[in-house]
């Protein structure tokens, strides 16, 4: 079983992160692909589709001018088809975005009491906790936003110098932090928005430099696997679709080719980016559980109750 309440250290926090998955990983997944998967493969599905027909219509402009005509009469007979399905793709990102986003907070909710959650127990949490995560993220717009552009000028500036790229790693880490751990407090409680807001603020200085210290290096971490998943599909295709090109009519359907592929790429980033999220809230939510033992000492009183139990 999976200690939630815990004090931890940079340390404890890295290796519980990990540890979490190994422990919960198979029961976590499995949940949420039941969850969010059918919207996500409903958006990658419409993605493609509709990005497929405007890459081989624009490719096949550089070979045959008519093409083009044809390519903007057929937008625009169809422009109220398009709006309509962009408006849809719109909805299922934001659907997807705050189920993504709260299945993480709810699922280590209800471990709180429960080791291993079901999946209705899983829908009905983020059912009651969707209208917060929204209202969340329109708040942060006139709050964190404005104050992660102000520290973004500034580490902008302060990139005109060594530091300034260490320090801009960092002052990142932090706004990702302060968010996300208010954005557990705010779900997790009763709080109104500015209250969960200083309640993260107090979470990442409670012990600033691990908390922030992990959470910088984790976002590195799922940069560079991200990055690295959507790259190789892109340089191996490229690579073999340029060196077939031979003829003008090779030289279209190799463009046409590359741009699937350019779009396969993107559409692999994009769902490894939503999975690669959970690992990030989770580790966030080491450091929400580890802020809260601090305070509660939930630990100490669950060895208690066990020790009575045990008498009994």
């Amino acid at each position: 079983m999976f200690q939630l309440f815990k004090k931890r250290n940079f340390n404890s926090i890295f290796n519980d992160t990990f540890s979490f998955f190994r422990v919960t990983g198979k029961n976590y997944f499995s949940n949420y692909i039941k969850i969010a998967g059918g919207f996500l493969l409903v958006l990658i599905v419409l993605v493609y589709l509709g990005a497929k027909v405007f890459f081989e219509g624009l490719f096949t402009r550089f070979t045959n001018p008519q093409q083009d005509q044809l390519l903007e009469s057929y937008f625009y007979d169809n422009t109220g088809f398009f709006i309509a399905a962009a408006i849809f793709c719109g909805i299922l990102i934001l659907v997807l975005s705050a189920i993504n986003y709260a299945f993480p907070v709810v699922y280590l909710r209800i471990m709180e009491t429960k080791p291993s959650p079901t999946t209705g127990e899983l829908v009905s949490g983020i059912k009651k906790s969707f209208g917060k995560v929204i209202i969340f993220s329109l708040l942060s717009l006139i709050t964190f936003l404005p104050i992660a552009a102000i520290l973004g000028v500034i580490c902008v500036l302060l990139i005109m110098i060594l530091i300034g790229i260490p320090v801009a790693l960092f002052v990142f880490a932090f706004m990702s932090c302060w968010v996300l751990q208010s954005f557990y407090d705010y779900l997790n409680n009763n709080n109104g928005f500015f209250t969960a807001m200083r309640n993260g603020y107090n979470n990442v200085f409670s012990n600033f430099w691990a908390h922030t210290g992990s959470t910088a290096i984790f976002i590195i971490i799922l940069y560079v696997v991200q990055t690295i998943t959507s790259l190789i599909p892109y340089i191996i295709g490229g690579f073999l679709t340029l060196t077939e090109v031979q003829g003008p009519e090779d030289q279209t359907d190799a463009l046409s080719t590359l741009g699937v592929l350019m779009l396969v790429s993107f559409l692999i980033s994009s769902v490894v980016g939503y999975l690669l999220t959970n690992v990030l809230l989770i580790n966030q939510g080491m450091i929400y559980y580890s802020s809260r033992e601090n305070i509660e000492n939930n630990s100490l009183h669950s060895d208690i109750d066990l020790i009575g139990t045990d008498i009994e």
